[in-house]
């Protein structure tokens, strides 16, 4: 009897301390009713818990507030302390201003409390887990450091808005906008558990909201790290500070704490949105107490809390039945029978909002009836009876029955079919390092077999494993095993939910996606396909769904090469569809399409902007690392080398291959294309071998997993290879990789006509070198009229290629004139806002080049010496190496035909160093060099240094087997005029 009144008095006492004192007296007789030994007992507990003691007192000069340990104007680094906007248990935090940058930057910055010094290993903690979470729903660190009484501080984020609660209260908010901004809350946690980070500590107070509604989670002081690269400090098992009336079961028994311990704080928060209150008032309690309260209740249904309360913020009809189960299953005492993941919380809550049946109540009949048979198992038999004779009263449930059946069905199919492949590849591991690089291939095969009779009697499992197969046979570039599965995915789609359905719209979307990678699907087939989803769609007036996004991601794939405008068109209007909605990897998705058709159209700023975007949505939904960012980051890299940001794009293509060979292997076509592009990265900014290295691996790679007749990735890296053994000087060998690729490429039926243009263009180069005019000719016509018709105007970036080749080829055939005409007509982008215009450079060495040829001289030395002086003083000669070797030639050619060799002497060494120094040993351009500078000495009347050079020419001339006249006739020259002077 004793313990039952000390239950009682906990219970009431922890409800009746949350009241407001006025409200107190009311809720007492209340409770209490005519009790008077329980309220007597309550009366004096209230006075003990109002009474000020000893040690409530704080000896302060003024006790209004707590005073700072900082003074407004103190600077800490780069930051000047403004005012103290809150305090805790170990820190101080203080609204601070950026005073070291061009721009202005608010900041909250939280400094250890001096009585807080044993808490040092927490702060640092705390520091060490918001480094590596970086998501729009996470308050992000920006800088740290040590103040200078040593005490340590961390600058982040500083967020204006209100806590959670106080916003919903604020502005009134209905039910749909607390559950969006509730959803907002799960996809920052599910973000932190991605990265193993258990907050532990989720409560109203560390999560607020702007004014623009975005949610942002704070104070990770108490927050646990789940990885074993953690350090020990970070590791704590258990014993931290929590708020007690949102502290999980576990948290307080002291048991270890997993993502399921902050899934019981979102129940509680959620409740809290829901109703105005807390489920269970445990504040001011004993831990113990507290504890004891949590296993023996069960946390009421926030409908019937809501109905309750005459002040509660939200009706209590709108919560009955799914919100009242899902915060059941959020606040289930067992941490296994609460939601697995955040998301899954999240998934529930979107349902709800869209009227579609919530996880959470498939289980909680069962979950509430287990617990009643295992804590009333002998009244349970003996009433069993009973409920035989209401069966009759039963037959509402029967469509639950079916649906649970069904649910049952589905999941122990996936179970067998998955189990079947795992058992399957488990039989055959006698060599690991084998069986690691191929049972990802051999699983999907013995998968794809398997499908065609698995699952017969549950079709919506079969239908989502089909998706499944086919999108990882995408990640593994098997496209025509993709579409394979992707046709059964469209008849079972139409066959489950009609011809006309959403569903049906977006497996055609789908299917048409994966045939762009095959080579036996006809071009006019996934256009066909695409028109047919896209009918769909506008049949039912859908114009803003994420299927609709979808649909439109697709049609910017398709027409990516072939109409670029179009692609464009398409790709913004994907990603305005997808901003509708929450971040999704289709908004990824759809930025990175957009960014490639930027950076072909030559926006290349806009082109950075939308990969950086795609990143940072991707990171955020999928994580970190996933399959997608290899892509993303390796194309960011090719922008930031366009925008002459070397270190980024070296750090960008470094961090995509080493991510692509992380989750995939190397033998995997994103190790291959990650490869191709550090590989260029590297050639083009100066280290050439190095690049080349990689170039060839690519090569050898392509060959080795696509094979010698694939017309999607080989033809690429053959391409890149050969180009850049051509620019190194390595003609015939580069030449051949290109033909190659462009009879692979020619051989596709879904041949790319800008990729084609590209490549012929790129042969023309050393068909120009060798002297082979006519083929160079022909390779520049069909390219011209490829990029016409793709719509690529004129007067754009992609066609100054086909323009600069053919000044460039009529320079190697000494037509100066026709070199004029089209200097003339190229038009130029002089963007100084990207450093040194690469188009700037390219048509001042053009002209430089062309007025050498037509004997302008002091033009010539002078437009090349002004390049060369704006590529030192930009501090980007790495990038303009191979510009750099071109301007030194023409300038000290020019001074030395001006009959200035003393002059042209230094220049021309400059020039061969250079040239020895980056391209390959048997370049015709170190041959140019030597044989210029031979000529310099003899004008100086030393003949030795001149025949010395004469003969190294030579040598790098007959490992040719075809070079122009360009090249040759200078030799010949030099040689003529080496006999006389030998004569002399």
């Amino acid at each position: 009897m004793q313990h039952e009144l000390w239950t009682r008095l906990e219970q009431l006492f922890a409800e009746v301390t949350a009241q407001q004192p006025v409200d107190r007296d009311a809720f007492l007789a209340r409770s209490c009713g005519g009790d008077t030994e329980l309220r007597r007992e309550l009366d004096e507990l209230l006075r003990a818990h109002d009474a000020v003691g000893v040690l409530d007192r704080v000896t302060r000069a003024n006790d209004s507030a707590p005073q700072p340990s900082l003074i407004a104007g103190t600077c800490l680094g780069s930051w000047r302390i403004d005012n103290m906007i809150g305090r805790g248990g170990t820190g101080e935090v203080y609204a601070a201003t950026r005073i070291d940058a061009d721009f202005e930057q608010r900041a909250a910055v939280k400094l250890l409390r001096f009585e807080a010094v044993g808490q040092l290993d927490r702060f640092h903690a705390e520091r060490r887990i918001l480094a590596r979470l970086e998501h729009p729903g996470i308050a992000r660190l920006l800088d740290g450091g040590t103040a200078p009484d040593g005490r340590p501080y961390t600058v982040m984020e500083y967020v204006e808005g209100r806590s959670l609660t106080d916003y919903c209260r604020h502005h009134s908010s209905a039910l749909p906008e607390r559950l969006k901004l509730f959803a907002q809350v799960c996809d920052a946690v599910a973000f932190a558990h991605r990265n193993l980070v258990i907050h532990r500590d989720l409560k109203p107070d560390n999560i607020m909201v702007d004014a623009q509604g975005t949610v942002k989670l704070l104070d990770f002081g108490i927050a646990k790290l789940l990885d074993a690269a953690a350090s020990a400090q970070d590791t704590h098992t258990t014993i931290a500070p929590f708020t007690p009336d949102y502290a999980a079961p576990e948290q307080l028994s002291g048991q270890p704490v997993t993502t399921a311990t902050d899934i019981y704080a979102l129940g509680v928060l959620l409740f809290d949105l829901l109703t105005g209150e807390r489920p269970m008032r445990r504040r001011g309690l004993p831990s113990t107490q507290a504890m004891q309260l949590v296993l023996d209740r069960t946390a009421p249904a926030p409908s019937r809390t809501a109905q309750a309360n005459v002040n509660a913020p939200l009706q209590a009809r709108l919560l009955v039945g799914d919100l009242d189960a899902i915060v059941a299953k959020c606040l289930r005492k067992e941490a296994t029978h609460r939601y697995e993941t955040a998301n899954a919380l999240k998934r529930d809550v979107e349902c709800h909002l869209r009227n579609e049946p919530v996880h959470a109540r498939e289980g909680a009949r069962l979950y509430v009836f287990g617990r009643a048979l295992r804590r009333y198992r002998w009244a349970v038999a003996v009433v069993a009876t009973l409920i035989i004779t209401l069966s009759a009263g039963l037959a509402g449930t029967l469509w639950q029955a079916r649906r649970a059946q069904t649910q049952a069905r589905t999941s122990a199919a996936v179970q067998e079919f998955v189990s079947d492949l795992f058992r399957a590849n488990s039989s055959s591991q006698d060599d690991p390092v084998k069986a690691r690089q191929t049972s990802a291939r051999a699983l999907l095969d013995f998968g794809a077999k398997k499908i065609d009779t698995a699952m017969a009697d549950a079709p919506a499992a079969k239908l989502s494993v089909l998706k499944l197969l086919s999108q990882l046979y995408e990640d593994l570039a098997l496209f025509d095993e993709a579409v394979r599965l992707r046709r059964e995915a469209v008849a079972l789609t139409r066959q489950l939910h009609g011809n006309e359905s959403t569903e049906t719209a977006g497996a055609l979307a789908e299917l048409a996606g994966s045939m762009y990678g095959s080579n036996t699907i006809q071009v006019s087939e996934p256009e066909k396909l695409l028109a047919q989803a896209a009918a769909i769609l506008d049949r039912k007036q859908d114009f803003s769904s994420e299927t609709r996004g979808v649909l439109l991601t697709k049609l910017a794939e398709r027409y990516l090469n072939v109409d670029a405008p179009r692609a464009l068109d398409y790709a913004r209007q994907a990603v305005r569809v997808f901003e509708i909605h929450a971040p999704s990897s289709g908004l990824a998705e759809s930025l990175y399409q957009r960014g490639l058709l930027e950076q072909n159209a030559g926006l290349v700023r806009d082109a950075a902007a939308s990969f950086g975007r795609a990143i940072d949505v991707s990171r955020s939904v999928d994580g970190y690392p996933n399959k997608n960012l290899p892509r993303f980051y390796a194309y960011l890299s090719e922008v930031q080398n366009r925008l002459q940001d070397i270190a980024g794009a070296e750090k960008s293509a470094r961090l995509a291959m080493q991510m692509a060979i992380a989750i995939n292997g190397e033998d995997h076509v994103d190790a291959l294309q990650t490869r191709m592009r550090l590989g260029r990265t590297l050639f083009i900014t100066g280290r050439t071998q190095e690049g080349l290295a990689l170039l060839l691996s690519a090569k050898q790679l392509a060959l080795k997993i696509r094979g010698a007749s694939d017309t999607t990735h080989t033809p690429i890296a053959l391409m890149d290879y050969g180009y850049s053994q051509a620019q190194a000087g390595v003609l015939e060998q580069g030449l051949d990789d290109i033909q190659k690729a462009i009879a692979l490429h020619r051989s596709s039926d879904s041949q790319s006509s800008i990729f084609m243009a590209t490549m012929l263009e790129r042969a023309a180069s050393p068909l120009s070198e060798m002297g082979r005019y006519a083929a160079a000719h022909a390779y520049l016509d069909e390219a011209s009229a490829l990029r016409m018709n793709a719509r690529v105007k004129p007067r754009t970036s992609p066609f100054n290629m086909n323009t600069r080749a053919r000044i460039r080829l009529a320079l190697f055939e000494g037509n100066t004139r026709m070199a004029q005409s089209l200097l003339d007509e190229l038009f130029v982008d002089s963007d100084e806002s990207m450093g040194v215009s690469l188009t700037l450079v390219e048509l001042w060495l053009l002209t430089a080049e062309v007025d050498l040829a037509s004997g302008r001289n002091i033009p010539a030395s002078e437009l090349a010496l002004r390049v060369r002086a704006k590529i030192q003083s930009s501090g980007q000669g790495t990038y303009h190496a191979f510009y750099a070797i071109r301007a030194d030639l023409v300038a000290g050619a020019a001074v030395l035909q001006d009959g200035r060799p003393a002059a042209a002497l230094p220049l021309l060494q400059q020039t061969l160093a250079a040239r020895e120094k980056l391209l390959a040993p048997a370049s015709p351009r170190i041959a140019e060099a030597q044989i210029l500078l031979a000529e310099c000495h003899l004008a100086l009347g030393e003949v030795g240094p001149a025949r010395s050079l004469a003969n190294a020419a030579a040598v790098i001339h007959a490992l040719h087997n075809e070079l122009g006249e360009h090249y040759r006739r200078p030799l010949f020259q030099l040689k003529t005029k080496l006999a006389k002077a030998a004569g002399n």
